[in-house]
Protein backbone atom coordinates (compact mmCIF):
# COMPACT_ATOMS: atom_id res chain seq x y z
CA UNK A 1 0.00 0.00 0.00
CA UNK A 2 1.10 3.58 -0.78
CA UNK A 3 4.05 2.32 -2.87
CA UNK A 4 6.02 5.28 -4.31
CA UNK A 5 3.69 7.83 -2.65
CA UNK A 6 5.33 10.99 -1.28
CA UNK A 7 6.06 10.73 2.44
CA UNK A 8 7.30 13.26 5.00
CA UNK A 9 8.43 12.64 8.58
CA UNK A 10 7.40 15.19 11.20
CA UNK A 11 8.26 15.79 14.83
CA UNK A 12 6.96 18.62 17.02
CA UNK A 13 5.13 20.11 14.05
CA UNK A 14 8.29 20.31 11.92
CA UNK A 15 9.25 18.27 8.85
CA UNK A 16 12.55 16.49 9.51
CA UNK A 17 12.79 14.18 6.49
CA UNK A 18 11.19 13.82 3.03
CA UNK A 19 11.04 10.77 0.83
CA UNK A 20 8.66 8.16 -0.55
CA UNK A 21 7.04 4.91 0.56
CA UNK A 22 8.91 1.82 -0.61
CA UNK A 23 6.63 -0.74 1.05
CA UNK A 24 3.96 -0.70 3.75
CA UNK A 25 2.69 -4.03 5.06
CA UNK A 26 1.57 -5.38 8.44
CA UNK A 27 2.27 -2.14 10.29
CA UNK A 28 5.83 -1.78 8.92
CA UNK A 29 6.54 1.12 6.57
CA UNK A 30 9.84 1.32 4.71
CA UNK A 31 10.59 4.84 3.55
CA UNK A 32 13.19 5.67 0.90
CA UNK A 33 15.00 8.96 0.38
CA UNK A 34 16.88 10.49 -2.52
CA UNK A 35 19.83 11.47 -0.32
CA UNK A 36 21.37 10.50 3.01
CA UNK A 37 18.94 9.90 5.86
CA UNK A 38 19.19 12.70 8.43
CA UNK A 39 16.96 14.11 11.15
CA UNK A 40 15.58 10.86 12.61
CA UNK A 41 16.82 8.51 15.34
CA UNK A 42 16.06 4.90 16.22
CA UNK A 43 13.41 4.18 18.88
CA UNK A 44 11.93 7.67 18.43
CA UNK A 45 8.26 8.21 17.52
CA UNK A 46 7.33 10.34 14.49
CA UNK A 47 4.33 11.41 12.44
CA UNK A 48 4.31 10.15 8.84
CA UNK A 49 2.37 12.21 6.32
CA UNK A 50 1.72 10.21 3.14
CA UNK A 51 0.30 11.93 0.03
CA UNK A 52 -1.32 9.17 -2.01
CA UNK A 53 -2.90 10.07 -5.35
CA UNK A 54 -5.67 7.50 -4.75
CA UNK A 55 -6.26 7.75 -0.98
CA UNK A 56 -5.42 11.41 -0.41
CA UNK A 57 -3.43 12.57 2.62
CA UNK A 58 -2.93 9.88 5.28
CA UNK A 59 -1.29 10.70 8.62
CA UNK A 60 0.32 7.85 10.58
CA UNK A 61 2.38 7.47 13.73
CA UNK A 62 5.26 5.03 13.99
CA UNK A 63 8.57 4.23 15.68
CA UNK A 64 11.93 4.13 13.90
CA UNK A 65 13.24 0.59 14.05
CA UNK A 66 16.10 0.65 11.56
CA UNK A 67 18.07 3.28 9.62
CA UNK A 68 20.35 2.72 6.63
CA UNK A 69 22.00 5.20 4.25
CA UNK A 70 18.83 5.94 2.26
CA UNK A 71 16.01 4.01 3.98
CA UNK A 72 14.15 4.11 7.28
CA UNK A 73 11.94 1.37 8.70
CA UNK A 74 8.99 2.43 10.88
CA UNK A 75 7.21 -0.18 13.00
CA UNK A 76 3.94 -0.14 14.89
CA UNK A 77 2.57 2.26 12.30
CA UNK A 78 -0.99 3.35 13.09
CA UNK A 79 -3.36 5.50 11.06
CA UNK A 80 -4.32 8.76 12.80
CA UNK A 81 -6.32 10.60 10.15
CA UNK A 82 -7.13 10.81 6.46
CA UNK A 83 -8.08 13.73 4.23
CA UNK A 84 -9.31 13.23 0.70
CA UNK A 85 -7.28 15.93 -1.02
CA UNK A 86 -8.12 15.09 -4.62
CA UNK A 87 -10.91 17.66 -4.72
CA UNK A 88 -9.22 20.40 -2.69
CA UNK A 89 -5.45 20.05 -3.11
CA UNK A 90 -4.14 23.12 -4.91
CA UNK A 91 -0.65 24.50 -5.42
CA UNK A 92 0.61 27.97 -6.34
CA UNK A 93 2.74 28.02 -9.49
CA UNK A 94 3.98 30.42 -12.14
CA UNK A 95 3.75 28.57 -15.46
CA UNK A 96 3.66 30.30 -18.84
CA UNK A 97 1.27 28.63 -21.29
CA UNK A 98 -0.03 29.05 -24.82
CA UNK A 99 -3.37 27.86 -26.05
CA UNK A 100 -6.59 28.70 -27.83
CA UNK A 101 -9.67 30.44 -26.50
CA UNK A 102 -13.23 30.27 -27.72
CA UNK A 103 -14.86 33.45 -26.48
CA UNK A 104 -18.34 33.37 -25.01
CA UNK A 105 -20.89 35.90 -26.22
CA UNK A 106 -20.83 39.17 -24.31
CA UNK A 107 -24.35 39.66 -22.85
CA UNK A 108 -23.95 43.45 -23.13
CA UNK A 109 -23.46 43.10 -26.87
CA UNK A 110 -26.58 41.00 -27.59
CA UNK A 111 -28.52 43.96 -28.97
CA UNK A 112 -25.64 44.95 -31.22
CA UNK A 113 -25.60 41.44 -32.76
CA UNK A 114 -29.38 41.18 -33.05
CA UNK A 115 -29.33 42.14 -36.74
CA UNK A 116 -25.73 41.19 -37.47
CA UNK A 117 -24.55 39.13 -40.41
CA UNK A 118 -24.53 35.36 -39.68
CA UNK A 119 -20.91 35.29 -40.89
CA UNK A 120 -19.98 37.60 -37.99
CA UNK A 121 -21.50 35.19 -35.47
CA UNK A 122 -19.55 32.33 -37.05
CA UNK A 123 -16.35 34.37 -36.80
CA UNK A 124 -17.02 35.09 -33.12
CA UNK A 125 -17.16 31.34 -32.45
CA UNK A 126 -13.68 30.72 -33.88
CA UNK A 127 -10.77 30.06 -31.54
CA UNK A 128 -8.15 32.74 -30.96
CA UNK A 129 -4.56 32.08 -29.97
CA UNK A 130 -3.63 33.37 -26.52
CA UNK A 131 -0.88 33.40 -23.91
CA UNK A 132 -1.49 33.24 -20.18
CA UNK A 133 0.16 32.45 -16.84
CA UNK A 134 -1.18 29.71 -14.59
CA UNK A 135 -1.08 31.05 -11.01
CA UNK A 136 -2.40 28.00 -9.18
CA UNK A 137 -3.73 24.62 -10.23
CA UNK A 138 -5.66 21.65 -8.85
CA UNK A 139 -6.92 18.42 -10.37
CA UNK A 140 -10.19 20.16 -11.21
CA UNK A 141 -9.34 23.74 -12.10
CA UNK A 142 -6.88 26.60 -12.21
CA UNK A 143 -6.47 30.32 -11.70
CA UNK A 144 -4.68 32.14 -14.49
CA UNK A 145 -3.75 35.65 -15.58
CA UNK A 146 -4.13 36.86 -19.14
CA UNK A 147 -4.25 40.04 -21.19
CA UNK A 148 -6.90 38.40 -23.38
CA UNK A 149 -10.41 39.40 -22.36
CA UNK A 150 -12.39 36.25 -21.58
CA UNK A 151 -16.09 36.65 -20.73
CA UNK A 152 -17.42 34.03 -18.28
CA UNK A 153 -18.36 30.90 -20.21
CA UNK A 154 -15.38 31.17 -22.55
CA UNK A 155 -13.33 28.00 -23.01
CA UNK A 156 -9.55 27.68 -23.09
CA UNK A 157 -7.78 24.73 -24.72
CA UNK A 158 -4.09 24.17 -23.96
CA UNK A 159 -1.30 21.73 -23.10
CA UNK A 160 0.09 22.19 -19.58
CA UNK A 161 3.88 21.98 -20.10
CA UNK A 162 4.64 20.78 -16.56
CA UNK A 163 3.00 17.38 -17.11
CA UNK A 164 5.10 14.49 -18.40
CA UNK A 165 2.24 13.35 -20.66
CA UNK A 166 1.31 15.91 -23.30
CA UNK A 167 -2.47 16.05 -23.60
CA UNK A 168 -4.93 18.84 -24.27
CA UNK A 169 -6.82 20.30 -21.32
CA UNK A 170 -10.02 22.26 -21.66
CA UNK A 171 -11.16 24.79 -19.07
CA UNK A 172 -14.25 26.95 -18.75
CA UNK A 173 -13.93 30.47 -17.33
CA UNK A 174 -16.26 30.81 -14.34
CA UNK A 175 -15.17 34.15 -12.89
CA UNK A 176 -12.91 37.13 -13.60
CA UNK A 177 -11.11 39.58 -11.33
CA UNK A 178 -9.28 42.61 -12.79
CA UNK A 179 -5.78 43.48 -11.52
CA UNK A 180 -3.09 45.97 -12.46
CA UNK A 181 -1.02 43.38 -14.34
CA UNK A 182 -3.86 41.56 -16.08
CA UNK A 183 -7.20 39.95 -15.34
CA UNK A 184 -7.22 36.88 -13.11
CA UNK A 185 -9.58 34.14 -14.28
CA UNK A 186 -10.93 31.25 -12.27
CA UNK A 187 -11.40 28.24 -14.52
CA UNK A 188 -12.85 24.75 -14.17
CA UNK A 189 -11.49 21.81 -16.17
CA UNK A 190 -14.10 20.00 -18.25
CA UNK A 191 -14.15 16.75 -20.22
CA UNK A 192 -11.00 15.47 -18.46
CA UNK A 193 -10.50 11.71 -18.40
CA UNK A 194 -9.62 9.85 -15.15
CA UNK A 195 -6.05 9.48 -16.43
CA UNK A 196 -5.75 13.23 -17.00
CA UNK A 197 -7.26 14.03 -13.59
CA UNK A 198 -4.81 11.62 -11.93
CA UNK A 199 -1.87 13.23 -13.77
CA UNK A 200 -2.92 16.69 -12.55
CA UNK A 201 -3.38 15.47 -8.98
CA UNK A 202 0.04 13.77 -8.96
CA UNK A 203 1.60 17.00 -10.27
CA UNK A 204 -0.02 18.97 -7.44
CA UNK A 205 1.29 16.52 -4.83
CA UNK A 206 4.81 16.47 -6.31
CA UNK A 207 4.95 20.26 -6.44
CA UNK A 208 3.64 20.59 -2.88
CA UNK A 209 6.33 18.16 -1.71
CA UNK A 210 9.07 20.07 -3.53
CA UNK A 211 7.92 23.38 -2.05
CA UNK A 212 7.84 21.86 1.43
CA UNK A 213 11.40 20.55 1.01
CA UNK A 214 12.58 24.00 -0.09
CA UNK A 215 10.94 25.59 2.96
CA UNK A 216 12.59 23.02 5.22
CA UNK A 217 16.04 23.67 3.73
CA UNK A 218 15.51 27.43 4.03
Amino acid sequence: MHELALCSVEQDGRTVLDGYVRTFEDGVLWMGTEGIVRGVAEDETYLLRVLDDARGECVYQGDVARISADTVAFTGVELLSTLQKRAVARVAVQVECEGFARLAADPDAEDAHHESDPQDAEKDADEVRMRFTVLDVSAHGMRMMSQTELPPGSTVRFVFPELSDAFWLQAVVVRAQPSRTGTHYGCQFVETSPRETDALFRYVLRTQGALRRQQTLA
